[in-house]
C-alpha cells in the first residue's frame, strides 16, 4: 500500500497550474498579435521555435510538480503479519508449612508432588507472566512477576518445606501475592493458592486479603491439598542406641478450612477445588489453565519505506536541464 504522509501539501501543485495557465494565455495574446496577415509561409518554423522556447518552462513545471510529490512525503506501508495472542499475569501461592510433608500424594509428599505440578502448568503459559510466592508462618516473594519461566522453575524447585517457618499464613500470602500484582498492566490478574491447612499465623485475615484482592480486580483460585480422613504424616527422631536419625509416620486428620478457601474463591470471582490425590491436582491445574486464557490484540505491525527519494532527484535534474537548456542551446531561440 502506498500513502503520502503530508497529502495536504499537493495544494502547492495549484500554483504551478496556475502559473501554466497564466503562460498559456500570455503566449496566445502575442501570436494574436502577430503584425502579418498571412502565418502561412512562417507556421512550421514559427511551431517549431516556439516548442523549442517551451521545452525549459515544460521541464521547470514538471520539476516543480515532481517536487511538491516529494514534499508530501510518498511511503510504501508493509502490514506485518499479526496474530492475537492470550497472555495474564499469574501468581501461584504455594503452601510451604510442615503440613505439605504428609504422603497421601504417593509416591512423594503433597509440597513434592505440587511443585512438580505447578512447574508443568508454568510451562504451559507461554504467552504469560509469571510469579511465586511461598508461605507457611510468613510469605515471601520467591519470584517476582517474569516472563522467563525457565528462571521461575528452576527457582521453584529449590523451595523446601519450613523456609517461611511454622504456621499457615494464608492471609499474609494473599496479600503478598496482590503487592505482586498490584502494579501490573495486565487486564487479567490471577491469584492460584494452594494450601493444606487453616489460617494460623500472620496478622493478616484471608477473608481481609480477599477484599484488597477484589478491589484490585483480581481474581483468586484455591486449592485445598489432602486426602480425606486421616494420613500419614512423617516424623522423624534419632535412635538413642545408634544415634541414627529414624524416619516414623503419626496418623493424622487432615485440617482443610474448606468454607474460608471457598468464600475466598467467590467474592474474588475465582473457583475453590477440592485436590485429594496427584492426578486430582493435575487436572484442577488443567482446567485453570483453560479457563485462564484472555484474548489480547496484539498490537499491528508495519514496515514504512519512505519514497520521497526519487522523485526529489528527478525533480531537481529537471529543474537543472531546464536552466541548461535556457542558457546554453535555448537561449537564442525567440519566444
Amino acid at each position: 500500500m502506498t500513502r503520502f504522509a503530508s497529502p495536504l501539501l499537493f495544494a502547492l501543485a495549484l500554483l504551478v497550474i496556475a502559473r501554466i495557465v497564466l503562460v498559456i494565455r500570455d503566449r496566445r495574446q502575442r501570436f494574436a498579435a502577430f503584425p502579418m496577415s498571412s502565418l502561412s509561409l512562417v507556421a512550421a518554423r514559427r511551431t517549431m521555435r516556439v516548442r523549442l522556447s517551451s521545452l525549459p518552462f515544460i521541464l521547470e513545471c514538471l520539476a516543480a510538480l515532481l517536487l511538491v510529490v516529494a514534499l508530501a512525503r510518498p511511503q510504501r506501508v508493509t502490514r506485518l503479519a499479526t496474530s492475537d495472542r492470550y497472555g495474564i499475569d499469574i501468581v501461584i501461592a504455594l503452601d510451604a508449612s510442615g503440613s505439605m510433608a504428609a504422603e497421601d500424594f504417593k509416591p512423594r509428599n503433597r509440597f513434592a508432588v505440587a511443585k512438580d505440578l505447578i512447574g508443568d502448568f508454568i510451562a504451559r503459559r507461554q504467552d504469560d507472566r509469571v510469579g511465586i510466592v511461598t508461605f507457611g508462618g510468613r510469605a515471601a516473594t520467591r519470584v517476582p512477576i517474569t516472563f522467563d519461566r525457565e528462571v521461575a522453575k528452576a527457582i521453584l524447585e529449590k523451595a523446601e518445606i519450613g523456609d517461611n517457618g511454622n504456621g499457615t499464613a494464608i492471609g499474609h500470602a494473599i496479600a503478598t501475592s496482590v503487592n505482586r500484582l498490584r502494579t501490573s498492566r495486565s487486564r487479567t490478574r490471577v491469584i492460584i493458592l494452594v494450601t493444606d491447612g487453616v489460617n494460623n499465623a500472620g496478622s493478616i485475615e484471608p477473608l481481609t486479603a480477599a477484599q484488597l484482592a477484589t478491589r484490585s480486580g483480581i481474581r483468586i483460585y484455591t486449592i485445598g491439598v489432602g486426602s480425606r480422613g486421616r494420613i500419614l504424616m512423617p516424623r522423624y527422631r534419632q535412635n538413642a542406641l545408634t544415634g541414627d536419625i529414624e524416619k516414623y509416620y503419626d496418623v493424622v486428620t487432615g485440617d482443610l478450612d474448606e468454607q474460608t478457601l471457598a468464600a475466598i474463591a467467590k467474592m474474588t470471582g475465582g473457583a475453590y477445588f477440592r485436590a485429594t490425590d496427584a492426578a486430582t491436582m493435575g487436572d484442577i491445574l488443567g482446567r485453570i489453565d483453560v479457563l485462564e486464557k484472555t484474548r489480547l490484540s496484539a498490537p499491528k505491525s508495519e514496515r514504512i519505506d519512505e519514497l520521497y527519494l526519487t522523485p526529489l532527484i528527478l525533480s531537481l535534474f529537471l529543474f537543472a536541464l531546464s536552466l541548461l537548456l535556457g542558457e546554453t542551446v535555448l537561449q537564442k531561440v525567440p519566444a
